[in-house]
């Protein structure tokens, strides 16, 4: 939490209270604000994290899941095959890609 609290510039608003009171009120209101973002931020990682674990995936499922679905679609498979020739032209004529 010590981090998170130098990271959303709690010590910067209230160092710049002392220099003027409006513009340390809204640097205050921002680094609350930042404050906010960073913790629900972490909720929902952990919300996030929680439902992955319950479902029982795993990295190699979302591999093989990724591997199966993009390279069975039509356009990938043609994007992929025009990238390989057109590297393959440049290698026989020298170029540098």
């Amino acid at each position: 939490m010590a981090v998170l609290f130098l990271d959303s510039g709690w010590i910067s608003a209230l160092t710049g209270l002392n220099k003027s009171i409006p513009v340390g009120i809204m640097m205050i209101l921002i680094a609350a604000l930042f404050t906010a973002s960073a913790v629900i931020s972490l909720i929902m990682f952990k919300k996030v994290h929680g439902l992955y674990r319950t479902t029982g995936a795993s990295f190699e499922k979302a591999q093989q899941e990724f591997a199966t679905g993009v390279m069975s679609n039509k356009t990938v498979q043609t994007a992929a095959a025009n990238a390989a020739s057109t590297a393959a032209r440049g290698a026989f004529k020298g170029e540098q890609i």
